[in-house]
């Protein structure tokens, strides 16, 4: 959908855009057949996350994908059942809604320009086990959360975010939008993020659930020792020991410890 197209819809159906749900809606069609050609062959279904007026949802269809939608706002969730009769549309939150209750489950793929108040969620949320099947996900961020997402290597990027996703997805940052390139104009660059399940998996579920405790933990305070954010949640003589256990220097900050040295760290936990 252009410009116009996009206004017209959203004055057809009485609509404002409201900032506060990440209401953004994008007006680049390079952008969006970026978006599509970068899920590459998908054999299931694809989910898309917020499609709100279906700019992208039009170009999945085109592409032959078989889709499923979820749409929190009920005037869009119904005009995307009437243009796209073939495309799944449920309407509600995703965060709180069953992916086994989502016609397509389990999904092949993701692709969203998520609303930004989601974005840090929907993420976590594609690592749990409903959405193991997930293969490959395409979604855009705020420019700042991309680059955290895809920081592996220390400094002010690195963190839990990256972290917790790195066990399951390798992620790459694909290409920039700028506020042009969507109505209304977010204050904000976004860009664009493919995420690709790995193949080898590191964790059980149960080893994930101590890897993010201690990723937490240690990022609950950034500028502290390592050792004074882990004793907070496991004890000053538990966390020096886990931490010599692991041949990690107590007095590093969190940052500048890598994910391997953070999943040593976390098979040194006592249960």
């Amino acid at each position: 959908m252009n410009i116009s197209q996009t206004r017209r819809a959203l004055d057809e159906l009485g609509i404002r855009p409201d900032k506060s749900m990440g209401q953004n809606f994008l007006v680049n069609p390079v952008a969006i057949r970026r978006i599509v050609n970068a899920l590459g062959d998908v054999s299931g279904t694809v989910l898309e996350i917020g499609p709100g007026l279906g700019a992208l949802t039009r170009g999945l269809v085109r592409a032959g994908h078989r889709l499923s939608v979820v749409e929190l706002h009920q005037a869009m969730a119904e005009r995307l059942e009437v243009e796209f009769p073939d495309v799944n549309v449920v309407s509600g939150d995703f965060l709180t809604t069953d992916p086994e209750a989502i016609p397509g489950f389990p999904f092949s793929a993701v692709a969203s320009n998520l609303p930004y108040n989601i974005s840090s969620q929907a993420v976590f949320s594609l690592c749990k086990p409903n959405y193991d099947s997930v293969e490959i996900a395409v979604l855009m961020f705020q420019k700042e959360l991309a680059e955290r997402l895809v920081c592996l290597d220390g400094g002010r990027n690195y963190g839990r975010l990256s972290l917790l996703v790195w066990p399951w997805f390798s992620v790459e940052k694909l290409f920039d939008l700028q506020p042009g390139d969507f109505i209304p104009r977010p204050n904000v660059d976004s860009s664009v993020v493919v995420f690709r399940r790995k193949k080898q998996l590191r964790f059980t579920r149960e080893e994930y659930a101590l890897f993010a405790q201690v990723v937490r933990a240690a990022f609950s305070t950034r500028r502290k020792k390592v050792v004074n954010c882990l004793t907070r949640v496991f004890g000053k003589a538990e966390s020096t020991a886990m931490l010599e256990a692991a041949g990690i220097d107590p007095n590093l900050r969190a940052e500048r410890i890598t994910p391997e040295e953070f999943a040593a760290l976390a098979g040194k936990v006592t249960v």
